[in-house]
């Protein structure tokens, strides 16, 4: 009989605690558009299948198959892909991950890793997990995702820092409240986005997350809801509710009203018995 068995050292390992949010199969197709944007979160891409480029900022990087390309958050970027020879990629999204590099832009790409056919059963793996949801099918993912930095690491010029992700219920309830106490001054996506000192990309999606919409839509919800006080309480002409509730103009104030309550402000005004 022949064993061989192998003891892990006594070292502390690092806790990897990084959230995976989101994994995606991309193929070029027809309806394909490339536009320069950016994320709240850092993205991992690895190609499967055929050629193209990647804007990063104001730098132009080639893809081709087996290459991995990770972007980190804020970073201007977009993929094109050749029409002739369309890519065939993965793109995980994940939350508090910082990748440092000898850039001064934080990416960094990888022709053809050591450890690709591991590297890629990792994203095919968090996929499957994905696509069928079964029991414990959220901690498989994260271990995955876990294993995929690891391997990705060990390239001398890749490494990671774990950072508090933007994300804070705390900053977004900031904005909400904001909202509810303002809402008749003028308020834009950017001005929330700086009273909260989140970036706006994040606030959105951090908004949305918590209280089913974005922080825009609920500031019209609000003030629709206070709009209907006004117009069974007062004696106010609608352009007076429309200035009153924070609107720009009585015909906006009318078109909004409308989409929500699926009736104008004078309906609903004589609806309540109101003259």
């Amino acid at each position: 009989m022949s064993n061989q068995k192998f003891n892990l050292e006594n070292i502390i390992l690092p806790e990897i605690s990084s959230r995976l949010l989101s994994i995606t199969s991309a193929k070029y197709g027809n309806d394909w558009e490339s536009h320069l944007h950016n994320h709240y979160f850092t993205e991992i891409f690895y190609i499967k299948k055929g050629t193209g480029h990647m804007v990063i900022e104001s730098e132009t990087l080639t893809l081709r198959p087996n290459t991995l390309v990770l972007i980190g958050s804020q970073v201007q970027h977009t993929e094109v892909s050749n029409p002739s020879d369309p890519l065939d990629y993965y793109v995980l999204g994940v939350e508090g991950l910082k990748i440092h590099t000898d850039r001064p832009i934080e990416y960094s790409i990888i022709y053809s890793p050591p450890e690709s056919s591991s590297i890629r059963k990792c994203f095919e793996s968090i996929l499957h997990e994905m696509n069928h949801k079964q029991e414990g099918y959220a901690q498989i993912c994260q271990h995955h995702l876990a294993i995929l930095i690891l391997l990705i690491c060990r390239k001398d010029h890749v490494s990671y820092e774990l950072v508090e992700p933007q994300s804070s219920s705390k900053e977004c309830h900031k904005a909400k409240r904001y909202i509810e106490t303002h809402y008749h001054d003028k308020i834009t996506l950017d001005r929330l986005a700086g009273i909260c000192n989140l970036t706006k990309y994040y606030l959105s999606h951090k908004f949305k997350d918590l209280y089913g919409k974005a922080p825009m839509a609920y500031l019209t919800e609000v003030r629709i809801n206070a709009a209907k006080d006004l117009l069974l309480t007062a004696n106010y002409s609608i352009e007076e509710v429309a200035s009153a509730t924070g609107f720009s103009s009585a015909s906006y104030f009318s078109q909004a009203f409308q989409k929500s309550c699926q009736m104008s402000p004078q309906e609903y005004r004589k609806s309540k018995g109101n003259r």
